[in-house]
C-alpha cells in the first residue's frame, strides 16, 4: 500500500508479478456490504464466499458497530472467523493471532483510546460542560433502544463499547467548543453523526487498513497484497482513497460522496447487489473469473 498508483499503470505491473495475488479487502457494513433497508448481504455473501473458499482474499469488515454487534451480524453474513475493525477504526479485532502474531490466540488491538480512559475524561470535566453531555454509559439499555431505533438486545449490544462513547448534547454552541478545547487536550476529538456526537481518540479506517496491511506483508513477504476499500459514507473516504483500489458505493437516499483519485471508482448499484458487480469486474481485472451471481 502506499501513495496509490493510478490503476491504468497498477492493473500491468500487478499482472507482470510474480509473487501470488490477494485481496485484502475492506468493507463498511451498511449500506455497502448490507442492504440500507433489509440488512442483507445477498447477492454479495455469494462472491464473499467464492472469494474466501479459493483464498483469493481475506475480507475485513470495518465498521462503526461495536465487536458485540460485528458478532451477532457475522451469524448471518460470511464474515465470521476474520480479522475485523470496529468503531471507526479504533479497534482491530484477530480470531485466531494472525496476521499480528502465530501463537493461535484471539487478540484485540486498540488503536484509539481506551474506552475506560474517555469515560474518566468525560468525568473530569467541569460540571458546566458535562451536564449537558448524555453518553451510552450514562443510558439504559432501554433508553438507547428509544434513542437509537433498535431493538432491545441490539441496544445492548450498542452499549457494549470499547474505544468509543456516543453522547447527546444539550448545551450551546459556546460551550461545545470549549468542550472540543478541553477534550483535545486529552487527545480525545469528538466527531458529528447524524444523532448521535461520539468521543473518539485520533485512530481512523484508514489508519487500521495501513496497520493491517503491513502486519499481513510482514507475515507472507512472499505474496503480492492488493488493498481495496468500499465504503459509502464520509468517514470512509480516507479509507478509499488511501486503498490500492477504492470503491465508492451509491446512496440511494441522498448524495453519494465523490473523489477524483484515478484508483478510485463507483459502483453500478447500492448495497451489496453494487458490492458483488463490483468484485467480479475488479476479480476479472487481475485474471480471476468469479461465478455470476
Amino acid at each position: 500500500m502506499g501513495i496509490p498508483t493510478p490503476t491504468n499503470v497498477l492493473l500491468p505491473l500487478l499482472k507482470m508479478t510474480h509473487p501470488p495475488l490477494r485481496f485484502l479487502l475492506f468493507t463498511d457494513l451498511d449500506g455497502t456490504l448490507l442492504d440500507h433497508h433489509s440488512y442483507s448481504a445477498k447477492p454479495a455473501d455469494r462472491v464473499i464466499r467464492e472469494l474466501r473458499d479459493r483464498s483469493m482474499a481475506e475480507i475485513i469488515p470495518i465498521t462503526s458497530k461495536t465487536r458485540s454487534e460485528l458478532l451477532a451480524l457475522q451469524q448471518t453474513i460470511p464474515i465470521h472467523d476474520t480479522v475485523s475493525v470496529t468503531e471507526n477504526g479504533s479497534v482491530i479485532h484477530t480470531p485466531h493471532g494472525r496476521p499480528f502474531t502465530s501463537d493461535n490466540l484471539p487478540q484485540t488491538i486498540i488503536i484509539g483510546v481506551e474506552y475506560r480512559r474517555i469515560l474518566d475524561c468525560i468525568e473530569a470535566l467541569p460540571q458546566e460542560l458535562r451536564g449537558h453531555i448524555t453518553g451510552f454509559s450514562d443510558m439504559t439499555v432501554e433508553a438507547v433502544a428509544e434513542a437509537t431505533g433498535l431493538n432491545g438486545d441490539d441496544a445492548r449490544r450498542a452499549k457494549e463499547r470499547e474505544a468509543t462513547e456516543p453522547f447527546i448534547w444539550s448545551g450551546s454552541d459556546r460551550a461545545y467548543a470549549e468542550l472540543e478545547a478541553a477534550m483535545a487536550q486529552t487527545d480525545i476529538r469528538i466527531q458529528r453523526g447524524g444523532r448521535f456526537y461520539h468521543f473518539t481518540g485520533q485512530a481512523t479506517k484508514e489508519q487500521a487498513m495501513a496497520k493491517i496491511f503491513r502486519a499481513y506483508q510482514d507475515q507472507e513477504p512472499d505474496t503480492k497484497f492488493l488493498t481495496i476499500a468500499l465504503g459509502d459514507g464520509p468517514n470512509d473516504l480516507g479509507m478509499i482513497e488511501a486503498a490500492d483500489m477504492g470503491v465508492i458505493m451509491p446512496n440511494p437516499d441522498g448524495a453519494t460522496i465523490s473523489s477524483t483519485r484515478p484508483h478510485v471508482r463507483t459502483a453500478v448499484a447500492p448495497g451489496p447487489r453494487g458490492w458483488a458487480a463490483t468484485m467480479l469486474v475488479i476479480s476479472k481485472e487481475y485474471g480471476f473469473t468469479l461465478s455470476e451471481t
